[in-house]
């Protein structure tokens, strides 16, 4: 059949449906055909297709709706395309437009269009900004040009929208300029030319250029800025908005550290000194540095006694009358004194205010007691029947360590055993050793009065702490392995057993009396010491080289003991047959 030259024209229809500009609800894009500047047609793949014919190229011309066949009438009018991207029509034999005549060889006439229901892909950058994320929240340190890019495999992007913090969407023509230190709710997405609409997609940003703000404190003994060696600093830095990323600290310009706990000053000299801080958020605001003086004072307070009265001298030593007072004054050279109290022949400390008598006879023993405003401390011992002393004691008492019992030590290492007794030592030749605590791994501090066991396998840390009268102390750490684990026993035969034999119920493997017998150990800890052996209930005795010698058609049953460095024993008992 001839089919004569004809014009398709094609109808789509849509439904547009309008929406509200002032509304952050997606806005609705009519579906639509489109050809692109180089004439290609592009059709939304959801709508309907209709052909109708013309003979005349001219928008107005008559035109008539092209019915199909009966076979395809229900597919058609409407039909829809079934291929994404490149689509046909045809019909047969070309004609020259001039003679109507057919063109050989023969050849379709081809219409092509374009299926398009695939919605554009939008991506966003940051022009390589550095930021930082969390909980989905991008920060970023300075003011900011976020960009937005889209691809579309068909018939291409026609517009990219926007919406910032619920307002209504709007068209994207530039870069977003994010300036203000708010944080920025962002939805976005594109068309394409078809009316196909991406899903929309958002991004959360924070612009942050307000640098974090750290507070520096002093954990007790402080008066104006002097503080004690008992004094910690403290250091609390806060973040509104990307969160504090570390703070830092050096001492006196020396080398900076991270801030983790407070810092302990104890190791400093006496004098003035200085801390200089700072903190950085996660967006990379740096906080101005900040410096503190103080003045470490480790001084306690010097006090000086003497007697106002009646005194005389025999035997050249000072003796006072019932008559004498005992005035005490006090010096500091930083902090000032806080308080004085004394005490006498060990009775209860009373405060100071004024000389007081001395209204017992013989030996007596007053002992003052000074504190200054950061709560260093000092006793003095003043005895009536000698010359005045004074005596400062700043140093708490000696400490050691002993074990007791099963222990070995391998390098800077020390293992026990559960049968092995710590005992803690302190001593004192100032104002006398007071008393002992210690912690083992970090749990609660107790009191020390005995020696002591551990009784768990594996790596202890123990730390004492010894206090004098006036409660000076010093502290130690040591660690211990505690192993109560014998050695691991091993044995290998000399040849494979092949067969087994079956006596009393129990299944033996069964050897030749020319097999040897192997034994090995080793432990984990402390060390491989002895291995010894029993055959049959004998004797144990050393194991010194293999075991031979085995009688034919007997049962064998031997017993071996391994021993380590600490005196941990382990058993096995290997049981087979000589045929």
């Amino acid at each position: 059949m001839r089919v004569l030259n004809f014009t398709f024209l094609f109808i789509f229809s849509f439904i547009f449906i309008t929406n509200s500009a002032f509304s952050q609800e997606q806005l609705t894009h009519k579906k639509k055909i489109y050809r692109s500047p180089e004439g290609k047609l592009y059709v939304n793949k959801d709508l309907p297709i209709y052909f109708r014919i013309a003979t005349s190229d001219d928008d107005e011309a008559e035109s008539f709706l092209l019915n199909p066949a009966p076979d395809s009438k229900k597919y058609a009018n409407p039909m829809y395309l079934d291929t994404e991207g490149y689509n046909t029509f045809r019909s047969p034999s070309k004609v020259d437009t001039v003679t109507k005549k057919v063109i050989y060889p023969l050849e379709d006439i081809i219409y092509q269009m374009y299926s398009d229901s695939r919605a554009p892909i939008t991506k966003f950058s940051f022009d390589k900004k550095k930021y930082f994320k969390s909980a989905n929240i991008y920060y970023f340190g300075e003011i900011i040009d976020l960009k937005f890019s889209s691809s579309d495999a068909t018939s291409g992007v026609e517009k990219t929208y926007y919406s910032m913090n619920g307002a209504g969407y709007v068209e994207i023509t530039d870069n977003l300029k994010l300036d203000k230190e708010v944080l920025y709710e962002i939805k976005y997405y594109s068309v394409d030319h078809v009316g196909n609409a991406e899903s929309p997609k958002s991004i959360k940003i924070k612009i942050d250029i307000t640098k974090p703000s750290t507070k520096l404190s002093v954990d007790t003994d402080l008066h104006e800025n002097i503080i004690s060696p008992r004094s910690k600093i403290v250091l609390e830095a806060s973040d509104n908005n990307s969160k504090v990323k570390k703070t830092v600290f050096s001492l006196n310009g020396g080398t900076v550290y991270n801030y983790n706990t407070p810092i302990v000053i104890s190791g400093l000299k006496e004098g003035e000194h200085s801390i200089t801080y700072y903190s950085t958020d996660n967006a990379g605001n740096v906080e101005a540095h900040k410096v503190y003086d103080f003045y470490l004072d480790k001084s306690a307070p010097l006090i000086v006694d003497e007697f106002i009265g009646n005194t005389f001298i025999a035997n050249g030593k000072e003796y006072s009358s019932g008559r004498s007072k005992v005035k005490l004054t006090a010096m500091d050279n930083k902090a000032g004194v806080k308080e004085i109290r004394y005490s006498i022949n060990g009775g209860e400390f009373m405060e100071y205010t004024k000389p007081f008598f001395l209204s017992k006879s013989g030996k007596l023993k007053i002992q003052t007691f000074v504190t200054d405003n950061v709560n260093n401390q000092k006793i003095t011992a003043i005895m009536t029947n000698k010359s005045a002393i004074s005596y400062v004691d700043l140093s708490g008492p000696t400490l050691g360590h002993y074990f007791q019992g099963p222990n070995f030590n391998s390098k800077d290492t020390t293992y026990i055993t559960k049968d092995t007794k710590i005992k803690l030592a302190a001593k004192d030749d100032a104002s006398g050793f007071s008393r002992l605590e210690y912690s083992l791994d970090n749990e609660s501090i107790v009191d020390y009065e005995k020696a002591f066991s551990i009784g768990n396998d594996g790596v202890h840390v123990i730390t004492y702490s010894g206090y004098d009268f006036v409660d000076n102390s010093s502290t130690n750490t040591f660690t211990c392995v505690e192993d109560n684990v014998g050695p691991e026993i091993f044995f290998r035969f000399s040849i494979l057993s092949n067969k087994s034999k079956n006596i009393d119920g129990k299944t033996y493997e069964v050897f030749p009396n020319h097999v040897v017998l192997f034994l090995s150990s080793t432990d984990s800890s402390v060390g491989f010491e002895k291995i010894s052996y029993s055959v049959n209930g004998a004797a144990f005795k050393p194991y010194t080289s293999l075991i031979k010698g085995f009688t034919t058609d007997k049962l064998y049953s031997i017993k071996v003991k391994s021993g380590d460095k600490l005196g941990n024993v382990s058993e096995k008992t290997i049981d087979f047959y000589i045929e």
